[in-house]
């Protein structure tokens, strides 16, 4: 019983040691290694003798229980270790990046030794000694200690100037010149290490040989530009110095060396009175601008009456001067401190047109910070060479901000703005030496631009168009509206063009007669499309001047057709088929033609005595009276007596010639028969 209790116990203890070995090796195994750089100082005061060893010198005096033969060194715990010798200060220096497994402190000291006994340890440290150095580290947390492996120094070799400080800083345009001190020994050379403002990359010189004062020239540096520099030093022998703290120095201006690109623009005007002339121009680049441009120098002057010259500063990029119906000569340049640039010159007359009219479909929205500018890019009358954006403040308009994008451009975000605040935004297209007028809207940042669509109405309908009419008001929008659209929706097609301020109406074209259209003003946003008006409208069937274009023709062709017959008619029977009197159309033709009447014994004749004696030797040709029923009735009078003046011949078919006109004298109004010679009572 007693073994087996003695059993269990050796097999506790023996699981109890192996889990505890398991558990070091996987916390040693997961526990990352340490860099931290360590840097020691000593000078002669530090040094100590060891007394049982004689060519030993130390910084602690523990170190003296090691003999530098014994020790046990891990190079691989120490990199990068390097030492340099302070002349002035008799100083040793090194640096080194230590590797451990903790992040506790450590402490460090030096192990000096030489080949031969050393008499005097503090007077190691001098310019002319050389020895091997031993570095040695103890964890305070673990009392574990490392050593380096010997590192043999010779002092001349590693003595380091001191470092330099930078006493003055003198620029012009392109250079620098770095005055600095080097303590009480002189240095030989010294460099110059620099770099631009907000760039990474270090440029060095080469050495620079100064004498007893140490001035050193850094040339081939940009004008008006802002450097980082510092400065290091060596003694001709040794090390160069550490770097000095860097000095920011900014180089000189210089006078621009190019002249603004000037444009101009004429404000017509029906009266001979003063016009209002626009100067625009560029402004310079960088380099040629030579630093911060202060102003713009304007003058302008007719060409035949000099003294009439006017001068103005302005610090804008632009101006409005009054001018007269003339010639004038124009003169532009730019200033900074260092001087004035060249001239632009211009020569106008100011009776001229110009080709380039202001851009149309000028439109600003919202786009998160910043508000987006577009316009129409189609310019057919000139070339266009860029544009100039020109934007403000509503409550500051003195201050001012440009900018300037080329032809190819028709958009362009401002981004310099703040919340709250209204913009005055002008667009203004650039050919050359000529600019259009400006044209303009105003925007914030909330709302984007500050206009509104409103009061669509129906402008004209015919049968195949519609033009519709619509105004734009200055108003604070609740939405930020990016683009309005127009639609026209019929039962076959639909039409959607874009609007914008310059627009009043629309017309749509190619639409059929007699159907039913809606019309819709449409906004577009970041988040959903809605209508912002509609109304409906009815074309026509047909047009009043289809109409009329189609009735005239057809009336005056009638009217000519109608003149034209009458015409032809009276000319054919006047002088081609002449009217020749018919009997048969009249009742007495047809009764004397009748071949079936024969004369009788008996004839009635009229009575002499109603003649009328200036009509007796008159003939006429024998008419048929307005009266027809008297003739017959009379006809019918002697047919009842028993007489006629023709009898039809019974052996005869064919009627007895008649001519064709009758001499007769004319017969009054008044006339009557006579039966057998006998005259009627009257």
């Amino acid at each position: 019983m007693l073994q087996m209790k003695m059993n269990r116990s050796r097999c506790v203890c023996v699981c109890t040691l192996l889990c505890f070995l398991c558990l070091s090796r996987a916390l040693k195994g997961n526990v990352k290694q340490v860099f931290s750089i360590q840097e020691l100082t000593v000078t002669g005061a530090d040094m100590m003798h060891c007394e049982k060893q004689p060519k030993v010198c130390v910084t602690s005096d523990t170190d003296c229980l090691h003999s530098p033969a014994d020790l046990h060194s891990a190079p691989e715990n120490f990199l990068n270790t390097t030492c340099h010798f302070l002349f002035q200060e008799s100083s040793l220096t090194c640096r080194w990046t230590q590797i451990r497994d903790s992040r506790s402190e450590i402490s460090s000291s030096f192990i000096f030794s030489q080949a031969e006994d050393v008499d005097d340890c503090p007077s190691i440290i001098n310019v002319l000694s050389s020895f091997f150095l031993i570095i040695k580290t103890k964890d305070l947390l673990t009392q574990k200690e490392m050593f380096s492996h010997p590192y043999p120094l010779l002092m001349e070799d590693i003595v380091q100037a001191p470092r330099p400080n930078i006493t003055s800083v003198s620029v012009s345009e392109t250079s620098v010149s770095v005055s600095c001190s080097s303590g009480k020994y002189p240095v030989s050379e010294c460099r110059i290490r620099y770099k631009l403002l907000n760039t990474e990359a270090y440029t060095e010189t080469a050495g620079f040989r100064v004498s007893t004062v140490c001035v050193c020239v850094l040339r081939g540096l940009q004008f008006f530009s802002v450097y980082d520099l510092s400065v290091s030093c060596f003694y001709g022998f040794g090390r160069w110095s550490d770097w000095s703290d860097e000095t920011r120095v900014k180089t000189a201006e210089k006078r621009p060396s190019a002249s603004p690109a000037l444009s101009y623009y004429v404000f017509s005007d029906v009266n001979s009175g003063p016009h209002q002339l626009l100067l625009l121009w560029k402004a310079l680049e960088v380099r040629e601008a030579g630093g911060i441009i202060q102003g713009y120098e304007v003058s302008y002057m007719p060409i035949r009456q000099p003294s009439l010259k006017e001068t103005i500063n302005t610090t804008d990029l632009k101006v409005f001067v009054p001018v007269m119906m003339e010639e004038y000569e124009v003169r532009v340049c730019a200033f900074n401190s260092a001087g004035r640039s060249p001239y632009s010159r211009l020569t106008l007359h100011t009776s001229n047109t110009h080709d380039v009219c202001a851009l149309r479909s000028l439109w600003v929205y919202s786009d998160g910070s910043s508000l987006r500018v577009r316009w129409d890019g189609e310019f057919t009358a000139v070339n266009l060479s860029e544009f100039a954006i020109q934007w403000s403040e509503a409550s500051n308009p003195e201050h001012t901000h440009w900018r300037r994008v080329n032809r190819s451009t028709f958009s362009s975000a401002i981004t310099d703005v703040r919340q709250q605040q209204v913009y005055s935004i002008s667009v203004f297209p650039v050919c050359e030496r000529v600019c259009g007028p400006p044209s303009s809207i105003s925007a914030d940042l909330q709302h984007g631009a500050l206009l509104d669509l409103q009061l669509l109405s129906v402008a004209s309908v015919s049968s195949s168009a519609v033009c519709v009419q619509w105004s734009w008001q200055q108003v604070n929008s609740s939405v930020n509206v990016r683009q309005y659209h127009l639609e026209l929706s019929g039962p076959q097609d639909t039409h959607t063009v874009s609007v914008f301020p310059d627009q009043q109406q629309h017309w749509f074209l190619n639409l059929q007669p007699n159907t039913q259209y809606s019309v819709f003003i449409r906004a577009e946003t970041t988040a959903v499309n809605f209508t912002r008006a509609t109304l409906d409208v009815h074309t026509l069937l047909l047009d009043y001047e289809d109409a009329l274009r189609f009735a005239v023709p057809v009336l005056l062709l009638l009217l000519i057709c109608g003149i034209f017959s009458v015409f032809t008619r009276s000319i054919c029977r006047q002088y081609l088929f002449p009217v020749i009197s018919n009997p048969r159309f009249s009742l007495i033709g047809r009764w004397l033609l009748s071949p079936h009447l024969q004369a009788e014994a008996e004839v009635c004749v009229l009575m002499e005595s109603v003649f009328l004696m200036e009509q007796q030797m008159e003939k006429s040709v024998l008419q048929l009276l307005e009266e027809p029923d008297e003739d017959l009735s009379s006809s019918e009078s002697c047919a009842d007596e028993g007489t006629a003046l023709w009898r039809a011949n019974p052996d005869t078919h064919t009627p007895s010639s008649l001519p064709e006109y009758v001499h007769l004298p004319v017969m009054p109004d008044h006339t009557h028969y006579i039966h057998n010679g006998q005259i009627p009572a009257v």
